[in-house]
Order: C-alpha cells, then structure tokens, then sequence
C-alpha cells in the first residue's frame, strides 16, 4: 500500500486521478461522497480493479483496522492508494498496527525550485523535509 499525505490543496487526490487514468485498471473513492462511503463499507468493487483509491479514508473513524484487514486479505489481487492529511502518517505516532504493509509520501504544496536564490539546493531540501 501506499499512502499520500500533505496538507490540503496540494494535489493529492488530483495525483491519485492522474495515476489511475494512466497507469492503472482500478476504482477511486471518496469518503466524502456518500455513495463512494456506502460502496467502500460494503467492499463494492470489481476484482478487475488491480489499483484501489481510498480518497479521505482517515475520517473513517475505524481506517486503520479497516484497511489493515482488507490488505492483509486482498494484497494479492489489489494494489492500494491511500490519500489524505498528514494523519495517515501513524508510523511516527507509534504502535502502528500497519507496520511493513505501508510506504507513507508526503506531497509537498511547493518545489526546491520555488525557494528563494539565496538559499542552496541541499539547505532548501533539509527545511522542505523537517517537520
């Protein structure tokens, strides 16, 4: 699995769309539009859908034992893309029942290329990736 977080409007779930228009046979989903909430609680997708999107997912107040029992039990048929804020990254918070079934990217809302001239490239990357 794959997880995508950031803070808002940064293209997470426009990044998500992109990788399964061409990439990927799958399904997204939003946890925000009723149907997509109703059609991932009672597991609605086709076994021809190799990439699963859960858009939103970390509002689900149960997502991690949810997604961590669909994993363990479709793993092999489905590929998965979680996207959301930065709450979905639970390995810093400890006791992650997740542990070794997730790679968590953080999407940043800016580029090396936008920080100002005076700073280097490598002091720019060191501020971009501290918390």
């Amino acid at each position: 699995m794959v997880f995508v977080g950031g803070p808002r409007q940064v293209g997470k779930t426009t990044l998500a769309k992109n990788i399964l228009q061409q990439s990927f046979q799958g399904r997204y989903f939003n946890w925000d539009y009723d149907e997509d909430r109703q059609d991932i609680l009672k597991k609605r997708w086709s076994d021809d859908n190799k990439l699963l999107i859960f858009d939103e997912l970390h509002k689900y107040p149960n997502w991690k034992n949810w997604i961590k029992g669909l994993y363990d039990i479709e793993h092999k048929h489905h590929s998965f893309l979680v996207t959301g804020s930065a709450r979905l990254d639970i390995y810093r918070r400890g006791g992650d029942s997740l542990l070794g079934r997730y790679h968590y990217w953080r999407l940043h809302p800016f580029t090396l290329d936008e920080f100002p001239d005076n700073i280097n490239k490598q002091e720019a990357f060191r501020r971009l990736m501290t918390s």
